[in-house]
């Protein structure tokens, strides 16, 4: 009985494979879950509560107001973009359309000076018609893009429209234009070129 009892005692308990040591090896396995957030964190006062909703619901209100203030001027911006696009745009188009009806005024001159004569022959007024026909199509698909002729015999002088080739008679009347040289151009209102003219004054024209 003795050495029975001896024997259990000295059994090493690291050997032990009994229940309580399965227990502590599951437990270091699997640790505790933390537990849940305590709300300590929440004001306890309802007053405290909604004074502090109310702190974040006026932030969130200011930060949606300046996107969308930031949001209006984006979209301002990009709508002055293109306007500012469309103007440069317009005005590429315009200079490049008085380049070339600069370019085609001595065309005009010499139908002008052609149309201006009468044909000897039967044959001449026929060429004639047809260059006059050839030229009002010209004049209306120019008139199209925003030609326009100045006009000059019997209006009054206009140092803006007017080139004079004569210095008007000594006198009080209005001066005017009493011939016209070579005809005058504007484009879309803008000067081409001045119209080249004899002036006189009302007063000895009458």
């Amino acid at each position: 009985m003795e050495e029975t009892l001896h024997t259990a005692e000295g059994v090493d308990p690291s050997q032990e494979t009994g229940p309580v040591a399965k227990a502590e090896i599951v437990e270091d396995i699997h640790p505790a879950e933390p537990e849940p957030e305590s709300e300590a964190d929440l004001p306890e006062d309802s007053a405290d509560a909604l004074a502090a909703a109310l702190r974040d619901l006026d932030e969130a209100s200011q930060r949606a107001d300046a996107a969308h203030q930031s949001y209006l001027r984006a979209v301002a911006d990009l709508d002055n973009y293109r306007k500012r696009m469309r103007r440069e745009q317009e005005a590429v188009a315009s200079r490049a359309t008085a380049r070339a009806l600069t370019a085609l005024l001595p065309v005009l001159d010499s139908f002008d000076a052609a149309l201006d004569s009468e044909g000897s022959s039967e044959e001449e007024s026929k060429v004639l018609s047809g260059m006059k026909a050839t030229y009002d199509l010209l004049i209306a698909n120019l008139q199209n893009l925003g030609l326009e002729m100045i006009a000059t015999t019997g209006e009054p002088f206009s140092p803006d429209l007017h080139q004079p080739i004569n210095a008007p008679p000594e006198g009080d009347g209005e001066i005017i234009v009493s011939d016209e040289v070579r005809r005058g151009y504007r484009l879309a209102g803008k000067l081409l070129r001045a119209a080249l003219v004899v002036v006189t004054r009302r007063s000895e024209s009458e």
